[in-house]
């Protein structure tokens, strides 16, 4: 286990998938502990965030099976950098990746505290001479215990997509800014595009998300359990009809050949 410190916050990351799996804010627990029915507690998003349509996609002409929210979240990261506030983890493609995502790239996160604030940077190298396309995100679960909690969100102009519990569109519909929690008691997921940050309140906890680079806010709550995952991605699922084809389908990430991109999102804890 890896540890990140400073006066206010001690954040614990394993290399299995350069999952966070300990957040304490002046002496408490933040970060959900994988103990009700979602077993997870960080993962990371890459090179697919969200479900595919039958876990199945097409690239260059050639059909590829993946898993939900992809496979980075389930590699062996190396730690290449650290200090006592910060320490970034790396993968790279192999064999193994290739033959699920055809392109070869590096991934890097990284995490550093900053007062009462956590900053997460996800950096992707395509080491390939061709257009690299993918999606990405964090997926992050926060304890809270309070059924009166309130959500409040900062977005654009732009409609949410409501998903259901199996990651299907049921609608798309401006949202009240301030949210109940009652909202996700069915296993809703809500995406919210373009939206700025997210805070939200409880008795014993408040936290917030700024989204700084990426483009989507997502929420999630596994039906009552104690905790609410507040995500952030750069792509959105696909649109009705639109096949799941990484050459000409929107909403995704479309970075240019043997070049470098930067995702990051700040955790703030109140």
């Amino acid at each position: 286990m890896i540890t990140i410190n400073n006066e206010l916050l001690k954040v614990d990351i394993t290399e299995d998938g350069a999952e966070i799996r300990s957040i304490i804010y002046k002496g408490r627990e933040y970060l959900y502990q994988g103990d009700k029915t979602w077993k997870r507690r960080s993962p990371i998003l890459f090179p697919w965030a969200g479900r595919l349509r039958n876990l199945e996609y097409t690239y260059d002409g050639e059909k590829y099976h993946m898993g939900q929210h992809g496979f980075a979240r389930d590699m062996s990261f190396t730690v290449v950098e650290k200090e006592e506030e910060r320490v970034k983890l790396m993968i790279e493609s192999n064999d193994t990746t290739l033959s699920i995502y055809p392109r070869r790239f590096r991934f890097y996160m990284e995490y550093k505290v900053e007062g009462n604030a956590l900053r997460g940077k996800m950096i992707v190298e395509n080491l390939e001479d061709k257009e690299m396309t993918y999606g990405i995100g964090i997926h992050p679960g926060f304890i809270i215990e309070d059924t009166d909690s309130s959500i409040e969100i900062t977005s654009g102009d732009k409609d949410s997509i409501i998903l259901d519990a199996n990651g299907s569109r049921v609608k798309e519909e401006r949202i009240d800014n301030t949210l109940p929690l009652s909202f996700f008691k069915n296993n809703t997921t809500l995406i919210v595009p373009d939206a700025k940050c997210v805070k939200v309140k409880g008795e014993d906890r408040t936290l917030r998300l700024d989204l700084v680079s990426f483009k989507n806010l997502v929420i999630w709550r596994s039906g009552d359990d104690p905790f609410i995952c507040l995500e952030a991605w750069d792509n959105l699922p696909s649109q009705e009809g639109e096949e799941e084809n990484f050459n000409t389908r929107t909403n995704v990430v479309r970075q240019k050949p043997l070049s470098v991109s930067q995702f990051e999102s700040v955790f703030s804890f109140l």
